[in-house]
């Protein structure tokens, strides 16, 4: 594996350093033939993502509101369309959503702090991911129950009820939107 072959890696995996990209590339006990087969069905596996995003899926997040909104649009070609699209765009997994920032964004930081991606225009969050969201709501909601817990940590876990609670309203977990506000506030 080529230098720039490692920069590109330890951008795309976000690691902090140089080191910890030859770490993980350097395993002895990994098997190449499996990145070259993962790399073979990345490209089927994204047309098959995006064509669910394009059906009547419910989708949240910046990225996922304007995917509904581009549902709207008449296509001579759905095929076409998601194999060009597929071939442009960067899905990366969260664990709690999709990132499709390429080389402006978070960073990264949506990857440790879910509720960054709610409000972000590069998140896609899909029905695959809402007993995530169901979590983050319950757990998030035990802590506001802490009572010696400091100002601050209320303050951030009364932000992150309610944009899981914003996710579960946009993918039909809840039927009724909160009556607080959340500002309208970018989590870009």
């Amino acid at each position: 594996m080529g230098r720039a072959s490692l920069v590109f890696l330890k951008w795309q995996f976000k690691h902090s350093s140089m080191s910890m990209t030859q770490l993980y590339a350097s395993n002895p006990m990994q098997d190449a033939s499996l990145f070259d087969e993962v790399l073979d069905e990345m490209p089927e596996f994204k047309v098959d993502l995006i064509e669910s995003w394009l059906g009547d899926q419910a989708l949240s997040g910046g990225a996922g509101r304007e995917i509904k909104k581009a549902r709207a649009i008449t296509l001579k070609s759905r095929t076409a369309l998601l194999a060009e699209t597929a071939a442009q765009v960067h899905i990366r997994a969260t664990g709690h959503g999709w990132c499709l920032a390429q080389e402006k964004g978070c960073g990264g930081a949506g990857l440790y702090e879910a509720t960054r991606c709610v409000g972000c225009k590069n998140g896609v969050i899909d029905e695959s991911f809402t007993e995530i969201w169901k979590g983050i709501y319950e757990q998030q909601t035990e802590l506001l129950a802490i009572d010696d817990a400091g100002p601050a940590v209320k303050q951030r876990a009364e932000r992150d009820v309610q944009w899981a609670h914003q996710v579960m309203v946009d993918l039909g977990v809840l039927l009724t939107p909160d009556t607080s506000n959340l500002n309208g506030t970018s989590n870009e």
